[in-house]
């Protein structure tokens, strides 16, 4: 996963930027920087950072099932992840 899929995703998912790095517990300048494409985070971090967005990502396509709604953008989308 890259910075700039990182921030695609979490737009997608309607996640701030500041919930990221405060539910992954990394300093908001760093995954910032990341995004920017400035700063190279470590393969841990981006585990930790993918492992997060791929719980959302879950229970968004949960949900969508839940309402019967088609998921095929959440299904691209949880590629990133993998």
């Amino acid at each position: 996963m890259t910075g700039s899929e990182c921030k695609a995703l979490r737009a997608k998912l309607g996640i701030k930027q500041i919930k990221l790095a405060w539910d992954v517990g990394l300093d908001p300048t760093l995954i910032s920087r990341w995004e920017a494409g400035v700063y190279r985070l470590r393969a841990p971090q981006i585990d930790v950072i993918r492992g997060y967005l791929a719980q959302r990502l879950a229970a968004v396509k949960d949900e969508m099932t839940r309402l019967q709604i088609p998921g095929d953008e959440v299904d691209r989308a949880l590629e990133v992840t993998r």
